[in-house]
């Protein structure tokens, strides 16, 4: 591409380098992701992994767009990248449901259930409830 008014602009130059870089680091990344063996991940993972490979497979296509001139607000490549946010939005709540959520210790609490049972049978000898109300005599 031969350019004359443009070969003395040295902001045009710096731009059309970094982004020659950055198109580099992306080739190398992608051909990273493309030949990786999936098969030895964890369900998680590959899930993690699926959904990068399309959010930046889909996010090169917008690239492209704008590159030639197109405006990708108007293309269906905008559901797609909406799409796999909404599932990266789902993958993060199923892994948080499954870590975060408490997780109850069953033998500690057969202990405090003893525990309880016994202290309330040794407490509660007159057969009682603990909170009747007591009447009285007025003599």
């Amino acid at each position: 591409m031969e350019l004359p008014d443009l070969e003395q602009d040295t902001a045009i130059k710096q731009k059309l380098t970094n982004l020659q870089d950055s198109l580099d680091k992306i080739q190398k990344i992608t051909d990273i992701a493309l030949e990786a063996d999936t098969e030895k991940l964890t369900l998680k993972d590959k899930v993690y992994f699926n959904l990068f490979l399309g959010y930046a497979l889909n996010t090169l296509y917008w690239m492209y767009l704008k590159t030639k001139g197109e405006d990708p607000n108007n293309h269906d490549v905008k559901n797609q990248l909406n799409r796999i946010k909404e599932y990266m939005v789902k993958a993060k709540q199923a892994h948080d449901r499954h870590t975060i959520r408490p997780v109850i210790d069953i033998d500690a609490a057969k202990r405090f259930i003893k525990h309880g049972i016994k202290h309330k049978i040794d407490h509660n000898t007159d057969d009682t409830p603990p909170n009747k109300r007591i009447v009285f005599d007025d003599e």
